[in-house]
């Protein structure tokens, strides 16, 4: 995964795939590059999610960069369904922004810096 384009596209699948397990029925993504990286905006209706997995969501995107495991660790990982998936994001990112609004869902920015 040498193109950085498609690794914005697997954070954004990645986060998709999470919430369509839980129930999520309305999602939006908006991705943003400008000179220093990509913001990436995701907004879901996260169906019955409580705000308990919303902080294990965003205890997992907040692991930290690292980006000589990115390649690395998609490549062992395919497509299994786990939330190690969700760590491999955080790994990609350089700051995370996450809310969770009750009864409404959870909005999520990720900055991946160039």
């Amino acid at each position: 995964m040498k193109n950085n384009k498609l690794r914005i596209s697997r954070i954004v699948d990645e986060l998709m795939n999470y919430f369509f397990s839980l129930g999520a029925t309305n999602i939006s993504v908006n991705i943003n590059e400008d000179e220093k990286g990509h913001r990436i905006f995701f907004k879901c209706n996260c169906g019955d999610c409580a705000k308990e997995k919303i902080e294990e969501v965003s205890k997992l995107l907040k692991c930290g960069k690292h980006e000589e495991m990115e390649e690395y660790y998609w490549a062992l990982t395919g497509e299994c369904n786990s939330d190690s998936e969700l760590s491999l994001v955080g790994m990609m990112t350089d700051e995370q922004e996450i809310n969770f609004i009750p009864g409404d869902g959870v909005e999520i920015t990720l900055y991946r810096n160039k």
